[in-house]
């Protein structure tokens, strides 16, 4: 089954900082009973850490094959959601929660299984979706009221995207007045192993002349893993139903060369920014997002990167400092990787950019090109 590739805070005060979200967000006395469908792998454990520090009662299922030293003492049921090797016998029964978190990727076969299993049997189900679900990405000002994308049914070998359209149905037609539905953008932070967040930090902290494209004016936004998290328990916990994008890094959009300019700040201005022109990048073949990290011109779909979070942050959702999602990430690399290893050489992640070679072979191609 496939999983989602989306998958130093130093001293005493910093520690209390880091933590004050988990403890702001608790508004029950006594202990939910949640059932957290996956888990292990990335935004489960924020999810469960932050449960677990707000004191609910926390039961996982999953495969028992990712990260399965994680939570030794957790009450873990096994079994497969997967449509070819499914067992939900460990879900059988009349067992009952208070919520369900639904962590698992896109499949809504998947979703539709579990919800009619566990309906009568929880008072609300959690559901992460995806901000992919939009019809019209290049459309500047998306609300949770913005139009999805048409999808009639499920058809094998149908994009991420369509099956999220479909996950979100089954939820709001089983749980009609009592679901939970994010739709966060590139989720970042510890655990994240996409690398496409770390490849600006890395050769930024690294330092020198770095390739930034455009002109830095287009627009960017992603979540902190922790923020999703810390929304979710809030919201169920204060029984904010409905519908949510859980955007940040900041409460309006955010542009390259700010993001850029602050990246560079925090790892001590070791960094030299050379932009070039669309047009270079486009000679040269270089694809946005995929050998650009969550670049694109907003000349194409400023929607994705203009996207409205006002009424989760109206309804309590923190958003993290940046250069603290820059330390987790990065740190998270340092310690799964190397800091000397280039993160663009990980074949096996499609989003993480080109090798520092390549660039600095086009950083020769831009300067011979302005000095004609």
């Amino acid at each position: 089954m496939r999983r989602r590739n989306f998958v130093k805070i130093t001293g005493a005060s910093s520690l209390l900082v880091s933590m004050a979200p988990l403890v702001a967000c608790t508004e029950t006395n006594e202990g939910l009973n949640i059932l957290i469908l996956g888990g292990t792998n990335y935004l489960g454990p924020a999810i469960v850490d932050v449960a677990l520090a707000n004191g609910h009662n926390i039961t996982l299922f999953n495969r028992g094959i990712t990260n399965p030293q994680l939570y030794p003492k957790m009450e873990k049921l096994i079994g497969d959601r997967d449509i070819q090797m499914e067992n939900l016998s460990a879900l059988e029964g009349n067992r009952q929660w208070d919520i369900v978190i639904d962590t698992w990727p896109a499949d809504p076969r998947m979703i539709e299984r579990t919800a009619k299993l566990l309906k009568d049997r929880t008072k609300s189900y959690a559901f992460i979706s995806s901000i992919v679900v939009y019809k019209d990405l290049a459309k500047v000002g998306i609300t949770e009221s913005s139009p999805l994308r048409e999808v009639k049914e499920f058809v094998p070998g149908m994009s991420y995207h369509e099956s999220k359209v479909l996950c979100e149905k089954v939820v709001r037609e089983e749980f009609p007045n009592n679901h939970l539905i994010v739709r966060p953008p590139g989720i970042f932070g510890k655990r994240d192993e996409s690398w496409s967040f770390v490849y600006w930090l890395w050769r930024i902290r690294a330092g020198g002349p770095i390739l930034a494209p455009g002109d830095g004016n287009d627009f960017v936004q992603w979540v902190d893993v922790n923020d999703v998290g810390n929304f979710m328990v809030h919201t169920l916990e204060t029984n904010q139903y409905g519908i949510y994008n859980t955007i940040g890094p900041e409460k309006g959009p955010l542009v390259f060369k700010e993001y850029l300019k602050r990246v560079n700040e925090h790892y001590g201005n070791k960094a030299e920014f050379i932009w070039v022109s669309p047009v270079f990048i486009e000679e040269n073949k270089l694809v946005p997002i995929v050998d650009l990290p969550l670049w694109e011109p907003k000349t194409s779909r400023a929607g994705r990167h203009t996207i409205s979070a006002q009424k989760a942050i109206g309804a309590g959702m923190t958003l993290t400092p940046m250069e603290r999602t820059f330390d987790s990430a990065l740190n998270w690399y340092d310690q799964v990787k190397s800091p000397v290893v280039d993160p663009a050489l990980d074949k096996s992640r499609p989003y993480n950019g080109i090798s520092r070679v390549k660039e600095l072979e086009l950083l020769q191609a831009w300067e011979a090109k302005i000095n004609g």
